[in-house]
């Protein structure tokens, strides 16, 4: 495989990774009101909805695994276009040195906002409730360590370091061949890997955020990475789905309308699904999360394949908003908990506060500053994954 995309610009991946970094936001703002994970998220309000459970658990299905196979596209690009010594250069730069930055950073923020709310927040959600029961302890255990939402920076240089390993290690003949497979075999084999992966943890999957690498989330967000490393040298891999496409996504909103009914009403020890009613709701988490992906991929590239101005600057921020934001959404939701407001208003303060600030502080701390060279790079609207420079 010795040819590519890329020769042309590609503005549908620019514009697809600012979207769903925007998505992000908006997930993480809306799991507060979340009635699943009202028991687990720190800045768990009293009032929720099931409505933010939909829209949660619906992105959640697609919007990392999007941003994983825009990485491995990305990453065949960056090896074809120059080669195994500048790529790994280029991950040093735009992915292990922000991690390694910017981790500390934000454990540190994070705990302090903790701190904050113990001491502040007059209704506290379960988990600063649990946590302050801890601290009161004689000698209260150390919090574990975590990645947090960096998560994704820290999985994806092991899947660099993989794309080396079964580079060397797969024969050419079986490459050739997975990337010949027409639609339904391949499904049939994403499927084949990432049920397995997606069986060993709760449904919804969780964050792979400890310090450990996860083998599930490697396996299963390692699938989306090899189908967009594969989408660049053969795009008839995913371009084939286009003849069909509603069908897939109606296949993908069905399997998830079916995924979210079978749900707990919250995610309990008690609550826990086994048996054959897991492997069910595995399966339709797989199959949703395999057709959602390539839909919204190939839906951008039919709709959102131009330059837009808007979309180019929220490309532009993107890197930054991704890695503070999550603290700022948690100190706004801390602070709107004791606040006797409609949900939907404290949604909309805490989502589009924190993109506010977020964008505020890109240009006050970040626009005039070496680190605009690391998170930006040259041009104006290059990708988190994807960026040459």
């Amino acid at each position: 495989m010795n040819s590519g995309q890329g020769a042309t610009r590609l503005y549908y991946m620019d514009n697809l990774r600012a979207l769903a970094m925007l998505v992000g936001l908006f997930f993480h703002a809306a799991l507060a009101y979340s009635p699943l994970l009202h028991s687990f998220w720190p800045a768990a309000d009293a009032q929720n909805h099931w409505l933010f459970d939909v829209f949660a658990q619906f992105s959640h299905l697609f919007r990392m695994p999007v941003f994983f196979m825009l990485a491995g596209f990305f990453c065949a690009l960056l090896l074809q276009k120059r080669g195994a010594k500048a790529f790994c250069k280029n991950r040093l730069l735009r992915i292990a040195l922000p991690l390694i930055l910017f981790l500390p950073i934000l454990s540190i923020s994070m705990m302090w906002i903790i701190l904050f709310a113990l001491e502040n927040v007059q209704n506290p959600s379960p988990f600063l409730s649990f946590v302050y029961k801890m601290m009161a302890m004689p000698n209260p255990p150390p919090p574990p360590l975590s990645t947090m939402h960096l998560w994704f920076l820290y999985h994806l240089l092991f899947l660099y370091l993989l794309t080396f390993v079964f580079k060397t290690l797969i024969p050419e003949h079986l490459i050739k061949h997975l990337t010949s497979l027409k639609p339904l075999p391949l499904l049939l084999v994403c499927s084949a890997l990432i049920l397995p992966a997606l069986y060993v943890v709760s449904a919804p999957f969780p964050a792979p955020e400890w310090i450990f690498p996860a083998l599930w989330a490697l396996v299963f967000y390692g699938v989306f990475f090899a189908l967009g490393y594969a989408y660049f040298f053969k795009p008839n891999l995913l371009k084939q789905f286009e003849a069909h496409l509603p069908f897939y996504l109606l296949v993908g909103l069905i399997s998830y309308a079916l995924y979210y009914y079978l749900l707990p009403s919250q995610l309990l020890p008690d609550t826990q699904i086994i048996g054959l009613q897991k492997l069910a709701i595995t399966g339709l988490e797989t199959i949703s999360s395999i057709t959602l992906t390539i839909s919204v991929l190939l839906y951008a590239k039919r709709w959102l394949n131009f330059s837009n101005t808007l979309l180019a600057y929220i490309s532009k921020v993107s890197y930054w908003v991704y890695l503070v934001h999550l603290p700022i959404v948690f100190w706004l939701q801390f602070l709107l908990m004791d606040v006797n407001w409609h949900l939907g208003l404290k949604f909309f303060i805490a989502s589009i506060g924190t993109l506010s600030l977020c964008l505020i502080s890109f240009h006050l701390l970040v626009s005039w500053t070496w680190l605009a060279r690391m998170l930006v790079g040259n041009a104006p609207n290059k990708c988190l994954t994807g960026s040459e420079n």
